[in-house]
């Protein structure tokens, strides 16, 4: 499938022929019935702080990356990553024995 079809009156913002980081980590989310949103007053090294469904992640727009807070630490992840990581952490609260 072609999905790089440009046009539509966007000619006054430069960077609007191109999905940013954000709206396609939301657009991820929605798709997997998941909530993303961001968390007030969380920032990492900067960045606000996002939920992804029960996943803690920003939005490194300038290198174009996400991280994602993987147990303990802070990673690079891809959406795929997120979503895992969710199931993984979804997975694990609901061992309620």
């Amino acid at each position: 499938g072609d999905a790089n079809s440009k046009g539509a009156g966007v000619d006054d913002d430069p960077g609007a022929d191109a999905m940013s980081l954000r709206d396609a980590v939301e657009a991820f989310a929605q798709a997997n019935d998941l909530t993303f949103m961001p968390k007030p007053g969380r920032r990492h090294e900067g960045f606000q702080v996002y939920s992804f469904g029960s996943v803690s992640v920003v939005v490194d727009s300038a290198g174009e990356m996400l991280r994602a807070k993987i147990g303990d630490r802070w990673a690079p992840a891809s959406l795929d990553t997120l979503l895992a990581a969710h199931k993984e952490s979804a997975r694990a609260k609901s061992k309620t024995f």
